[in-house]
């Protein structure tokens, strides 16, 4: 679920200004592993295979914050909002942890 969480607030912080119908976003963590995910922003959902939930987005303040079943909401701030396909962002989680997203897809 971490790593749900981790995908779900990066992807936020980097789709929100885009201005696109959906984003795909390429998630490498501190620990490691790599995920895709694709969030769409007129539903406000973030999926990766079966996984969905809600997120919201503090543009001033750089938050993304993620209400996850089981686990409450986790936040994470951001360094800096990428905009385009192959703009990347750093992340620090309220969990603990981070890491580098990158916008790898946007569609309109």
């Amino acid at each position: 679920m971490k790593r749900f969480v981790i995908a779900a607030l990066v992807a936020g912080c980097l789709t929100a200004p885009a201005l696109s119908a959906s984003i795909t976003v390429s998630f490498a963590s501190e620990d490691g592993t790599t995920q895709e995910w694709t969030f769409d922003q007129d539903t406000g959902k973030a999926t990766m295979g079966d996984i969905s939930a809600p997120y919201t987005w503090d543009e001033e303040a750089k938050k993304l914050c993620v209400d996850i079943p089981d686990q409450g909401e986790v936040c994470g701030v951001f360094d800096r909002v990428a905009q385009a396909v192959g703009e990347t962002a750093n992340y620090t989680l309220s969990t603990g942890g981070g890491g580098t997203a990158t916008v790898t897809a946007m569609s309109e």
